[in-house]
């Protein structure tokens, strides 16, 4: 453990402390029990074990001269009552975002780096899965945190993140690195929705991107022991909540799965409340306005394509394959210029089933469960509305034969 403390400190070693350190793995070629382990749709007795995830460049040395960005030290030493009392309050609290949030970003013109403290840029209030006295197991199958009580003081009052009202963030130490110019004619696609591409890095197995207003890790769909987070039958405020508060139990990290212990704020649903949904693309279920135009990007995926919010050209649903994603503009304004890109759907996968384009093989990354989605019947999909030699232009610019 010192020694995956010392690396971290080397990074950033102004804004790291022992207590939030983070654990690396080596480049290894991952075995087919370890991904089942991630993609599992059940994960009772051990949880999903996403930790063989977790990716670190060969190149030690070239990792430490990677430009990562810093955050003010207040972002690692910010609680959830202190944020509260300010009302949420930026200058009063000293972090870079309203509601104690950090996240700070750069790149060297060949990769993005991102750094925060997995604090989200807006309210969340006590969190309990089930409900304040219940467990966090789901049903009456036996599960990892057998015994735990949310808002019980006596089983989990030690946590970091107790309250009698149910379980709040902690700041950790949250990091990622994806390509800036990705390229969908890579000959491995498609591809887990949680591998790093390349020299890409991350230190949170289960995720899947990182939203860019937060620097809050997008995972996967399944958790909590089911299919997917409907499945459960949990509510997640802007589509997020914390993990249980594992810090109270005496398990080494193998067994804990993958990502730090105690309450650890992620998303697995949209962001509904981030500003690239309240501005554009909010649903007309919770009050925002019917689009009209393309939705707005509000994060990335590991493999450096962008996620974006709802809508499509014209305010139009997006037509998407397997994996989540398609080809096509991003600005109405502008159809000459293309990407392949994902969506954020209101279903299952939620942002993405693989990492694409799907060539009508997203099955084949699925091991475990299969959550790719219906496709639209050819290998990729383009949005409707866009202008075809600039699809073709985009991608020969990467392979002319593809």
């Amino acid at each position: 453990e010192k020694m995956w403390v010392a690396l971290i400190v080397l990074l950033f070693p102004e804004v790291v402390s022992e207590k939030n350190h983070v654990r690396w793995r080596r480049i290894i070629e991952m075995t087919a029990e370890e991904r089942y382990r991630c993609h599992r749709p059940t994960n009772r007795r051990s949880r999903r074990d996403c930790l063989a995830y977790v990716r670190e460049l060969e190149d030690e040395n070239a990792l430490k001269q990677a430009p990562w960005p810093s955050v003010p030290d207040a972002c690692w030493n910010i609680t959830w009552t202190q944020v509260n009392n300010a009302t949420g309050n930026k200058t009063k609290l000293g972090t870079i975002n309203d509601w104690g949030s950090c996240v700070n970003s750069t790149n060297d013109g060949t990769y993005r780096y991102f750094v925060s403290n997995a604090v989200p840029a807006h309210f969340f209030p006590p969190y309990c899965p089930i409900s304040i006295g219940s467990g966090y197991c789901v049903g009456s199958e036996a599960c990892v945190f057998d015994g735990l009580i949310c808002g019980d003081e006596a089983t989990v009052g030690s946590s970091a993140g107790y309250t009698p009202y149910g379980d709040v963030w902690i700041p950790v130490v949250t990091y990622m690195s994806m390509p800036m110019n990705p390229n969908p004619t890579r000959s491995d696609r498609p591809g887990s929705m949680y591998d790093a591409i390349a020299h890409g890095v991350k230190n949170i197995g289960a995720a899947t991107g990182i939203t860019i207003e937060d620097g809050i890790t997008i995972q996967g769909p399944n958790d909590a022991g089911d299919y997917n987070i409907d499945e459960a039958g949990f509510v997640l405020p802007c589509g997020g909540h914390v993990t249980p508060p594992t810090d109270v139990l005496d398990l080494n990290d193998d067994t804990i799965g993958n990502d730090p212990s105690g309450p650890y704020f992620h998303y697995h649903q949209a962001a509904t409340c981030l500003d690239a949904f309240v501005s554009a693309d909010k649903p007309v279920a919770d009050g925002g306005n019917a689009q009209t135009s393309h939705g707005n990007l509000f994060a990335y995926a590991l493999d450096g394509f962008g996620i974006y919010t709802f809508s499509d050209l014209n305010g139009a649903a997006p037509i998407l394959d397997e994996c989540g994603g398609h080809f096509g503009p991003t600005d109405d304004y502008d159809l000459s210029t293309v990407s392949y890109h994902y969506h954020a759907t209101p279903y299952t996968p939620y942002h993405l089933a693989c990492q694409g384009p799907a060539l009508s093989n997203c099955a084949a990354t699925q091991p475990g469960a299969n959550y790719c989605g219906q496709g639209c019947g050819a290998d990729i999909c383009i949005q409707p509305g866009s202008h075809l030699p600039a699809v073709q232009s985009y991608i020969a610019s990467f392979n002319s034969t593809w």
